[in-house]
């Protein structure tokens, strides 16, 4: 009998805690997204060229899409060195740029010191539960910060899926 509520109570908890870890995942890849954006804006102000993050499946080169769940790179903007690397995040995550661009670059103050020409912004959540999704907004100036996500940005980001691990 006690093994049986032990059982019971043991496949009530696991998904519970399973949800749990996610959740931090998912609170440690924004953490790790923008140390990277703030790290790779203060390097800007040292390097002629600037400096940019993308996403990366190898951790060498830019992938070319908006899909951040495969990892992403700091780059040297004339040197194109990398600077750091973020391995792919966990496959339940999903991190993907709400527009079109692929990058994000951060300029020498001598450039004007301003990321893109406009705001970027990166949603992440939980692939299947969009009430789980967190904005990083990149603003003009190089500066980020999370915001709520609007209705249709958390409901595109749960039903999309990052090609993650």
């Amino acid at each position: 009998m006690v093994l049986a509520i032990t059982a019971v109570l043991a496949a009530i908890a696991v998904p519970t805690l399973s949800d749990a870890i996610a959740r931090h995942r998912l609170q440690a890849a924004v953490t790790a997204l923008t140390d990277t954006l703030q790290h790779a804006r203060e390097a800007a102000l040292h390097r002629t060229g600037g400096t940019f993050v993308c996403p990366s499946e190898n951790g060498h080169t830019c992938s070319g899409r908006t899909d951040w769940g495969v990892g992403w790179i700091s780059r040297d903007g004339d040197t194109k060195d990398v600077l750091s690397v973020e391995d792919a995040l966990d496959s339940r995550l999903t991190a993907v740029s709400t527009g079109i661009r692929t990058r994000i670059d951060f300029l020498h103050p001598d450039e004007n010191g301003d990321a893109s020409p406009t705001n970027q912004t990166l949603a992440l959540c939980l692939h299947g539960k969009p009430a789980t999704t967190m904005t990083l907004v990149v603003a003009k100036s190089g500066h980020s910060h999370i915001e709520p996500p609007s209705a249709e940005v958390a409901r595109a980001c749960g039903a999309r899926h990052s090609r993650n691990r």
